[in-house]
Parts: C-alpha cells; sequence; structure tokens
C-alpha cells in the first residue's frame, strides 16, 4: 500500500513546517490511545531539532534515518495496536495534502560551446525541449 511507504516521511516532513504542532499532537494522541503520549511527543521533539540542525550536506541523510526510525516505532505500534491503522492513514492523508510538494522543475542553464549535440544533466526526465527558446518548432 502506497501510504504504508509514505507514513515516516509524512510524518517527518511536517516536521520541519508549521504543521509541526498538530502532527505533533495527533500523532501523540494515537500513541497514547487514551491520552497524548509524552514519549512520542519527545521523539518528535527530537526528529525536529535533528532536522533543523542538520548541516545542509547532511540533511538528505538525517532525513533517511529520521524516517527509517519513525517507520520501524510505525510498524511496532501497529503490530500492537492494529486497530489504529484507519487513525494513522487518515493522518498521513491529512497532512500530506498540507505539505509543498516534494517535486518541481528544474531548469540547468548552459552557456559556452556544446559541440556534437545537447547536455542533458540530471537524473529523470519529461516534457524536454532540445533548441534555443526563440526557434520555431521544427528548426532544432
Amino acid at each position: 500500500m502506497p501510504w504504508r511507504r509514505s507514513r515516516g516521511n509524512t510524518i517527518v516532513a511536517a516536521a520541519v513546517t508549521d504543521a509541526f504542532e498538530g502532527m505533533r499532537a495527533a500523532v501523540a494522541r494515537i500513541f497514547g490511545r487514551d491520552g497524548p503520549d509524552p514519549v512520542i511527543q519527545r521523539r518528535l521533539d527530537e526528529t525536529r531539532q535533528q532536522l533543523a540542525t542538520a548541516a545542509p550536506g547532511e540533511l538528505e541523510g538525517a532525513h533517511a534515518t529520521q524516517v527509517r526510525r519513525w517507520e520501524t516505532r510505525l510498524l511496532d505500534f501497529l503490530a500492537d495496536h492494529p486497530e489504529a491503522a484507519g487513525e494513522l492513514r487518515a493522518l498521513v492523508a491529512e497532512f500530506r495534502s498540507g505539505l509543498p510538494d516534494a517535486g518541481g522543475n528544474v531548469t540547468n542553464t548552459i552557456s559556452g560551446t556544446v559541440r556534437g549535440g545537447p547536455v542533458l544533466m540530471g537524473r529523470d526526465f519529461g516534457d524536454i525541449t532540445i533548441g534555443r527558446q526563440d526557434d520555431p518548432p521544427g528548426d532544432g
């Protein structure tokens, strides 16, 4: 299920947004069952702090580490409380919709001479146009 792969990522991504307090309260309530779980609140605060203080070159690794930790916590929790799966699914859907899109457009500009054909930089490509913007279609 796609929501399973994204639940830890959603929690970690929300930790560095304005949605943190709402997400923190909701996750702690789900884990606490009868009230907010203070251990989970502390762990969420630690997640936020670690991401906020990570050096730019270390942020991706810190994010991945936190996602793995939250996935493990969530799996352990759901093993003990399978009845909470629906609540967790709703929480992920609610907070994911409010998070900024991680995708987007990237523009690379190459100045100088390129001989022998186009140069492409990146990993995933789509909607590629080769030629100058002022070239009419079919002239490239």
